[in-house]
């Protein structure tokens, strides 16, 4: 501490000074103590809640990973789905495709025989 400006008009007794010394230092000696446990506790629970930040943070990250994995795998289970359809589509197409020549052969089977039965008609 720094001594008090000592002014002409209102002097300052030594044992005045003494007192206030001596009250500062019993204030010191009072509270210099909790607020040294109170900052150490500080740090300590700083140090604590980071810890805890850091682990929330990476099981956020983790959390955020394996809801990513899920959607992945839910995406590829769509493929598969849409792939079985999809050969499922093919298959009735190609055989919608067969019936349908199939039924053009018959057709100009059908065709000829008919013409052949007009021309022997009109022959007859």
């Amino acid at each position: 501490m720094s001594a008090p400006e000592v002014s002409t008009e209102n002097p300052i007794k030594p044992e005045d000074l003494k007192t206030v010394q001596l009250l500062a230092k019993g204030v010191l000696e009072l509270y210099e103590p909790p607020l040294a446990t109170l900052n150490t506790h500080l740090k300590e629970l700083t140090e604590k809640q980071e810890v805890v930040h850091n682990m929330l943070s990476s099981e956020r990250r983790r959390l955020e990973d394996l809801q990513n994995d899920a959607m992945l795998d839910a995406l590829l289970a769509d493929i598969a789905t849409n792939k079985e359809k999809l050969t499922s589509i093919t298959n009735s197409m190609m055989t919608l495709h067969k019936r349908v020549q199939s039924l053009q052969v018959r057709a100009a089977n059908v065709e000829k025989v008919a013409k052949s039965k007009s021309q022997s008609k009109s022959t007859s």
